[in-house]
């Protein structure tokens, strides 16, 4: 006979077990891990288009893509980085463009690619803190990671970041796992021990 706190605990477990999987399935697949809040003025730059086609087209470098995060309502995800920016322009200015979101994906090999101590320039050599916290990091060496990159730039003056909704959805999917793996550890040890009781009642 199973014992009713023994099957609870497994409900419970298996119930959070999978929303912890569900918040962080969709939180990586996600470019709202952090976010930068630019001036209204940089998305009416001259060089605006100019920077998102270089982020879109470019050579892949790390202080190319960060600058132009700052500069256009860049967006930061374990997988994916994106810029707003005006979309296809007339031959006259509009008043109020619309803005076009516009995402590229890191690569795995992009992913290992070894960053500097000063972003962009190979000649100061590795930095193997923020090289190996960032590539593929988990959700504290991303934090990490990211307050590691903004001591090491300089964001343009009336630029803000702060942390996306992807990153909290994967911030909430860890206590979730350890609540789970504590009622599945509490559940195998109740069971073993009333397993071990009804053995040793059958042998008396």
């Amino acid at each position: 006979m199973v014992d009713n706190r023994y099957a609870t605990a497994l409900v419970i477990g298996s119930v959070l077990s999978l929303l912890a999987t569900v918040y962080l399935s969709v939180a990586v697949g996600t470019q709202h891990w952090y976010q930068y809040r630019s001036p209204p003025g940089n998305h009416e730059a001259s060089n605006a288009s100019e920077l998102r086609e270089d982020f879109i087209k470019g050579e892949f470098d790390e202080k190319a893509y960060s600058d132009t995060l700052f500069r256009l309502n860049g967006t930061l995800g374990l997988w994916w980085r994106c810029v707003q920016a005006p979309g296809q322009s007339h031959w006259f200015k509009e008043p109020d463009p619309k803005m076009v979101t516009q995402c590229v994906s890191f690569t795995l090999p992009q992913q290992f690619l070894p960053k500097y101590k000063e972003p962009g320039n190979h000649n100061t050599g590795e930095d193997l803190l923020r090289t190996c916290l960032c590539s593929l990091g988990t959700v504290c060496c991303f934090l990490a990671g990211m307050d590691l990159l903004h001591r090491v730039s300089v964001l343009p003056d009336g630029v803000d970041g702060s942390l996306g909704w992807s990153l909290y959805l994967a911030l909430i999917s860890s206590p979730l796992e350890m609540m789970a793996a504590a009622l599945f550890l509490w559940a195998a040890r109740s069971h073993r021990q009333n397993y071990t009781r009804m053995t040793a009642y059958r042998v008396a």
